[in-house]
């Protein structure tokens, strides 16, 4: 007898959920994709952002550096060839 019990109630409980399936079939009939689906708003960029400006300020630098380094060396030729002018005016214009 315990046998026909355990059958009555999967019996019963099938019966519950074949009543259930055709309430959920007809809310939904027609299925709408992409509706409700999460999306991300906003990351937490606060770490790459930091990391993006020191980058951007390095490189700054390096190039402010390498500017007033190619300045100089461009210079340079025409800096020594006035030096050494002046200095043999001032040497000797007093022996003159």
């Amino acid at each position: 007898m315990p046998e026909e019990e355990k059958i009555e109630e999967t019996v019963e409980t099938e019966e519950e959920i074949s009543e259930e399936a055709p309430e959920e079939e007809e809310a939904g009939e027609e299925i709408a994709y992409g509706v409700g689906t999460p999306m991300v708003i906003e990351p937490f960029m606060e770490p790459f952002e930091a990391a993006v400006e020191s980058v951007r300020r390095r490189a700054q630098l390096i190039a402010r550096n390498q500017k007033l380094d190619s300045g100089f060396t461009a210079g340079a030729p025409l800096g020594v060839a006035v030096g050494i002018l002046f200095a043999l005016i001032l040497v000797l214009l007093p022996l003159l």
